[in-house]
C-alpha cells in the first residue's frame, strides 16, 4: 500500500466528540470499532487536512424510525444555535491544546498537525444573518444551507422545495464574507438555485454518482450527470463518501465501486482535477458500512493502490488524494 497523504473534505469530528468518543485518544487496535476515528488515527494514516463540521440533527424519529437524541440535537432554533456553538467550541479547544490548526492558522506549506477547514452543515444553528457572520468570525468558512429535510433556509435531498426567500438572502451573506458553498444535502431544486444565484465556490463535499445508484430511494442524495457537470463548469470539487450504500444500490461496497464513481465522474467531464475524498468515515454508521477492506483512516492507501491498477496516473492519484481539494481552497482564499 502506497504512502500518499490525504484531505478528506468531511468528517463529522465535532459530532463524535458530542457523541462521548475521546477523540484524542490512541486509535483502538480491534478493526471493527467505528471506523477508529480520532485526531490521532487521522495524524497516524496521513490525513493532513480535512474539513470538518459543524453538525446538529433535529431530535425525535429519524427517517428510519429511529429515536435520535443528545447533545448535537435540537428542538428550536435557538437550541440549534447553542449546540452549534458547543461544536465550534470543540474544534477551538483542540486548536487551543495544539492538537491541529484551524483555517486561519493553514499556511500553504503543509505541516505535520492536522489542519481543518469548517463546514456549517445544514445552517440549522442560524437564526439571523447575523449570526452567519458571527460563526464566520469564529472560523467558519463552508456553509451548507440543509440537511436531509430541510431547513427554513433551502429544501433537503429527501424533502424536496427550492431555496427560500430568507435561504437566498443568506446565501448572499455567505457570498459577502466569500465563504463557500457545499450543495451535497441540496434537493436538486435547490442546488440549482445555488449554481445560479451565488458566485462563490461551490463544492460538494461529500456525494457520489446518482447514474451508478439506480433503484435509490432518495436519488436526490447524489449528483446527476449533469449536476456533476455544472460544478465541473463551476470549477467546483465533489468528494467521493466512503458509505457503502451510497456506492452501490445493494449489498456491501468494494473498493473497486469507490474507484468507479471517480472513474464515471473523470469520463463524464474528461477531467481529472474536480475529484476527492469526502468520506464522512464514522458520520453515524460503524465501520461494517464502508467498503470492504477500509475499516479505519490507515485503510485509505488502498483507495490509491486501486486508482493505480485501474491505470490512473500518478499526478491523477496524488490530484484525488490531495492537490484537488488543496488547490480549490488555495483559489478559494480559505489556505494562504
Amino acid at each position: 500500500m502506497r504512502s500518499q497523504r490525504f484531505f478528506d473534505a468531511h468528517l463529522d469530528l465535532a459530532y463524535l466528540a458530542e457523541m462521548g468518543r475521546d477523540m484524542l485518544a490512541d486509535p483502538p487496535d480491534h478493526p471493527e470499532h467505528p471506523a477508529a476515528l480520532t485526531l490521532k488515527s487521522l495524524t497516524q494514516s496521513h490525513v493532513q487536512r480535512a474539513v470538518a463540521t459543524v453538525f446538529v440533527q433535529p431530535r425525535g424519529l429519524d427517517s428510519s424510525g429511529h429515536m435520535v437524541d443528545g447533545p448535537w440535537c435540537y428542538s428550536s432554533p435557538q437550541e440549534a444555535y447553542q449546540q452549534s456553538l458547543r461544536q465550534i467550541n470543540w474544534y477551538h479547544q483542540w486548536h487551543n491544546s495544539g492538537h491541529l490548526n484551524l483555517a486561519d492558522s493553514i499556511d500553504h506549506e503543509s505541516s505535520q498537525t492536522l489542519e481543518l477547514l469548517l463546514l456549517l452543515e445544514g445552517a440549522a444553528g442560524i437564526r439571523t444573518l447575523d449570526d452567519l457572520t458571527d460563526f464566520h468570525r469564529r472560523g467558519i468558512r463552508i456553509l451548507a444551507l440543509t440537511w436531509v429535510n430541510g431547513t427554513q433556509w433551502a429544501g433537503g435531498d429527501q424533502s424536496g422545495g427550492d431555496v427560500t426567500t430568507e435561504g437566498i438572502k443568506l446565501l448572499s451573506r455567505a457570498d459577502e464574507l466569500a465563504m463557500v458553498h457545499d450543495v451535497s444535502h441540496l434537493s436538486e431544486q435547490a442546488f440549482w438555485t445555488v449554481m445560479e444565484k451565488t458566485s462563490q465556490p461551490k463544492i460538494a463535499s461529500h456525494s457520489n454518482c446518482r447514474s451508478l445508484l439506480p433503484g435509490k430511494q432518495h436519488p436526490e442524495r447524489h449528483l446527476s450527470d449533469q449536476q456533476i457537470l455544472a460544478l465541473a463548469n463551476a470549477n467546483g470539487v465533489i468528494g467521493i463518501n466512503l458509505f457503502s450504500k451510497f456506492l452501490v444500490s445493494t449489498g456491501t461496497a468494494a473498493i473497486s465501486d469507490v474507484v468507479r464513481h471517480i472513474q464515471h465522474i473523470v469520463q463524464l467531464t474528461g477531467r481529472t482535477d474536480i475529484v476527492g475524498l469526502g468520506s464522512d468515515m464514522d458520520g453515524g454508521f460503524s465501520a461494517r458500512d464502508l467498503p470492504t477492506g477500509i475499516r479505519r483512516p490507515a485503510d485509505l492507501g488502498k483507495i490509491c493502490d486501486a486508482l493505480a491498477t485501474a491505470n490512473f496516473t500518478d499526478t491523477a492519484i496524488e490530484q484525488f488524494a490531495w492537490g484537488n481539494w488543496n488547490h480549490f481552497f488555495t483559489r478559494a482564499g480559505i489556505i494562504k
